[in-house]
């Protein structure tokens, strides 16, 4: 028996938040693992190794937890039956759902209907107000790129007057390392929490087609991440690398904002995507993504190579930022060497700043393990 059924859409630390909030530390509050240990005891008594004693009658708790990642961790029965599982040993004060994929919220559904709760992360409306803090912060984090951050503020702005369901959709697209990838975590973090980014280009063909369409409960998929995402904002790196034998998938999200797959239902209408890709024009872009997908992107916005003036400014706040987590003998060190120097003056060599970022962090730390290490 269960009493009290809530169930919870959006990120984890939303869900652990309310947990926390609901639950007392005198009442007994067991994970859904511990439950299931003794479901297969019920079972399976001879090889459980718990006690027969524990078996003859329903064990009282005040809470059940169920995290999103438990499902991963038991049989497809289990989610067909979760309401039976659930009550097989337990009688259960109050029994906190994260996430449930389709079955699991099918079997609530059948036994508790109207009576179940459903609670979610709230993602923060966007307002003027709001729009002109993600404009500070990303002017604040990315250097240069003047242009690039009014597209990306127009873009966002149509989300203020929700005459419609539908996300944005931004194309970021330039060369590597000029600062894709960076505005869109200061957008994130802005909105809320933790970019979750994607990136297709790892997945080989088989494995980005189970992720997408969604296979076994087991494995993680697009729609599981979305629906456990802590900000509003999704980033897509190399979205012209994906098979376009996917695109059927993003047809209806980019223009309803919702994402149906195997195991998962997604709404996504005020949600912001950002794509990226390393081509040079908008004419490139269409004839990779063809003019279907192509349609469905708001706003194509190009970044430049940055200038010389400008990589120096990034070798500098970079030095100032990895000093500032030294101690002061190490400081010491650094500071009477020519690191910083050399790589102002050869900052134009490097197209990418992660990799300028990269060899300068190492020359520091390559001189550091000298003085204090290796000699």
């Amino acid at each position: 028996m269960t009493d009290r059924i809530v169930v919870f859409y959006g990120s984890k630390k939303d869900f652990e938040k309310l947990v926390e909030k609901k639950t007392r530390k005198e009442q007994i509050t067991i994970p859904f693992m511990e439950l299931i240990q003794h479901y297969n005891a019920r079972l399976r008594p001879n090889e459980s190794g718990v006690r027969e004693s524990a078996l003859n009658s329903n064990i009282g708790v005040d809470n059940c937890v169920v995290r999103a990642d438990d499902y991963g961790s038991v049989l497809e029965h289990v989610l067909s039956n979760f309401v039976n599982v659930v009550t097989l040993n337990h009688d259960i004060g109050t029994l906190f759902v994260h996430n449930p994929p389709r079955k699991v919220i099918d079997s609530l559904r059948s036994f508790y209907g109207e009576e179940i709760e459903y609670l979610e992360t709230k993602y923060p409306n966007l307002s003027r107000e709001k729009l002109k803090e993600v404009y500070s912060n990303i002017e604040s984090d990315i250097l240069g790129q003047s242009n690039c951050k009014k597209q990306i503020i127009s873009g966002m702005y149509r989300l203020i007057t929700k005459t419609n369901s539908k996300p944005v959709v931004l194309m970021l697209y330039g060369p590597s390392g000029v600062g894709k990838t960076e505005s869109a975590k200061s957008i994130s973090k802005t909105m809320g929490g933790e970019l979750l980014r994607i990136q297709f280009s790892m997945m080989q063909t088989t494995e980005a087609y189970n992720y997408v369409f969604g296979s076994e409960h087991s494995k993680g998929s697009f729609a599981r991440d979305m629906m456990a995402r802590e900000s509003n904002v999704i980033l897509i790196d190399e979205f012209d690398k994906v098979n376009s034998a996917l695109y059927n998938a993003f047809y209806e999200l980019f223009d309803e904002g919702h994402y149906v797959d195997t195991n998962y239902d997604v709404n996504l209408g005020q949600a912001i995507f950002l794509l990226t890709c390393n081509f040079g024009s908008e004419e490139e872009i269409k004839k990779a993504l063809g003019p279907a997908m192509f349609s469905r992107i708001g706003c194509c916005v190009a970044y430049e190579e940055l200038s010389t003036e400008q990589k120096q400014t990034i070798v500098q706040n970079w030095y100032g930022f990895i000093l500032s987590s030294l101690k002061e003998d190490e400081k010491e060190i650094i500071r009477k060497t020519d690191i910083l120097d050399w790589f102002v003056k050869n900052a134009e060599r490097y197209d990418n700043i992660r990799i300028l970022k990269t060899k300068l962090e190492n020359a520091i730390f390559d001189k550091l393990s000298e003085v204090f290490v290796i000699t």
